[in-house]
């Protein structure tokens, strides 16, 4: 199966907090951030720059943006963490709320051992997607990683199976759907729940 057939992707990037000189920085990760909260600076030539969606923390509560950046450099420049991850949490058909890829993000916790973490929700590309950012003092093993990324992922395409039921009932109580729009969702519910558990299991995978 295809990327673009999975239900759900998680895909993630280790980033050391060095400069080139091998100074502790946060520059990486501040350009990060930038970009997840505004997209690229092309995009806003002559516009003032609009974010993209708000910042939640761990406990779904909305961030400022200067806060986020406030975090990240306190947690380079006065704790010492030597990485930072960047995950990416991206679903096939939708449906998900803030609180769901914050669900999904919790049920890896115990594995990366690492209970706070920033993220955004965006709606305004072709898939449904959050963005997260954690820190760690070392380096997670690549077992670890991808336990951590499978633990992940088979969570968002629970949730993403539960939303799509979720629905079709609300439109079965509700006005009956067309027989092409009934089996459009019947037809993809059934793919989310009859995939193969080892393929649901694959993601993409961290450069380490």
């Amino acid at each position: 199966m295809s990327e673009s057939q999975k239900g759900a992707i998680v895909r993630g990037e280790r980033i050391t907090n060095q400069s080139a000189k091998g100074n502790r920085s946060y520059a990486q990760v501040r350009g990060l951030i930038q970009y997840i909260a505004y997209g690229r600076h092309a995009d806003h030539l002559g516009q003032t720059p609009q974010q993209r969606a708000v910042w939640l923390d761990h406990n779904g509560q909305v961030i400022p943006h200067e806060a986020v950046r406030q975090w990240a450099k306190e947690k380079v420049h006065r704790y010492g963490y030597e990485y930072a991850y960047q995950l990416l949490l991206s679903t096939r058909h939708g449906g998900l709320d803030a609180a769901d890829f914050n669900r999904a993000l919790r049920q890896g916790s115990d594995i990366s051992q690492v209970g706070e973490w920033k993220y955004m929700v965006h709606q305004d590309s072709h898939n449904q997607h959050a963005h997260a950012i954690l820190f760690r003092q070392e380096k997670l093993p690549h077992a670890r990683y991808k336990e951590w990324q499978q633990t992940m992922q088979t969570e968002l395409e629970r949730l993403q199976a539960e939303r799509q039921q979720e629905r079709q009932l609300e439109l079965d109580q509700g006005n009956a759907p067309t027989d092409e729009r009934r089996q459009a969702l019947e037809q993809a519910a059934a793919e989310l729940l009859s995939t193969d558990q080892k393929t649901r299991h694959q993601g993409w995978e961290m450069g380490l």
